[in-house]
């Protein structure tokens, strides 16, 4: 298969079957539904979608387990020194 880039990619979904055609847009659907629901930003306002804000979520009580975190107080501390 042709190397499919920007300049040509509407040429190359042409040239697919219909079937083709069909299960591109569903793979496509699907990707829209699941990455372009943006539910949070990070404090740099980078957008995250569920998906990724659940994976942050889950990481952070992952490090509290772990016991990686800092109090109240060492972060007071830390913030003085800036």
């Amino acid at each position: 298969m042709p190397q499919v880039n920007i300049d040509n990619i509407y040429s190359q979904i042409l040239l697919l079957s219909d079937t083709d055609k069909e299960r591109l847009y569903q793979r496509m659907q699907k990707e829209l539904r699941e990455n372009s629901n943006i539910v949070a930003y990070t404090t740099a306002g980078q957008p995250l979608t569920e998906k990724q804000y659940i994976a942050k979520i889950e990481k952070a009580i992952e490090q509290a387990e772990r016991g990686e975190l800092i109090t109240d107080e060492e972060l007071q501390k830390e913030i003085e020194m800036w």
